[in-house]
């Protein structure tokens, strides 16, 4: 009898299993910079998977890694409330075509991943697919963020401030004009704490007028751009005084950080 009871459960727990298709959805960050700071569980992750999404950059540079896969494209800010690059119609057509190969797959017992740059939990553009599809039990795979790269690249422990030992990381949102949140830069600049920015596109002028209202104009600045690529890599340093001049209007790539704070002294 014990042995039926057995048997009986097993078959109830593998035809529940069968029904619910046994699939998994991921989203892994890929790590930023050059490819070998992916981590190994990045890498397995994507080895098994059967379905990818992922943006062109990614689908280009990793396409050696997603031969013979099912790839489609992962869009910006899907499912999320930040903007988007596309028309709302391209943006909800993107949505439902996401909706239905992502559980159609997971039904059928298959792995998707979602790529992701860097750490795709620190200013991520695929977050929103975490939310919509939640019932679906997703798995975050962490990513090297380039808030990590540039610690390194710059020698400096980022929390080793003499005035604060404090971190804040912000997309300098109090920058931009009809902005109502309470993370204005000169609130946050109260504390003197070591800021870090992840630029998207800030008026670095206006950030750095806000900052000197509480910050010394001796307070060190480091601009790391590149983070993460050994042959990219660089670190630009001067002071909130002096850091307009040394750039001498000239524009800064895409991919850098700021940061302001004692620490590096």
């Amino acid at each position: 009898m014990i042995i039926a009871a057995v048997f009986v459960s097993l078959f109830f727990l593998l035809a529940s299993a069968h029904a619910d298709g046994g699939g998994k959805l991921y989203l892994v960050g890929l790590g930023v910079g050059d490819r070998d700071n992916m981590t190994i569980r990045a890498r397995k992750t994507i080895a098994g998977a059967d379905v990818i999404f992922a943006m062109k950059g990614i689908r280009e540079g990793y396409a050696d890694l997603l031969s013979g896969k099912e790839v489609h494209e992962a869009g910006h800010g899907l499912f999320a409330s930040f903007g988007h690059h596309r028309s709302a119609d391209k943006v909800k057509a993107m949505e439902r075509e996401a909706r239905t190969v992502i559980r159609s797959a997971v039904a059928a017992g298959k792995t998707v991943a979602i790529l992701d740059g860097g750490d795709p939990m620190v200013y991520g553009p695929h977050t929103g697919y975490l939310k919509e599809f939640a019932d679906l039990n997703p798995e975050v795979v962490p990513g090297l963020s380039s808030f990590n790269a540039a610690n390194a690249a710059l020698l400096r422990g980022v929390a080793s401030g003499q005035v604060s030992h404090s971190v804040i990381m912000t997309a300098a949102m109090g920058a931009r004009k009809g902005y109502k949140g309470k993370d204005s830069l000169a609130e946050l600049a109260k504390t003197q704490s070591t800021m870090v920015f992840f630029t998207m596109g800030m008026n670095l002028p206006e950030v750095i007028k806000q900052l000197r209202q509480s910050y010394p104009g001796d307070t060190p600045i480091a601009i790391v751009s590149h983070a993460g690529y050994r042959e990219k890599q660089k670190v630009l340093k001067a002071t909130l005084d002096t850091i307009i001049g040394k750039l001498d209007g000239g524009r800064l790539p895409f991919e850098h950080l700021i940061y302001v704070g004692d620490f590096l002294k």
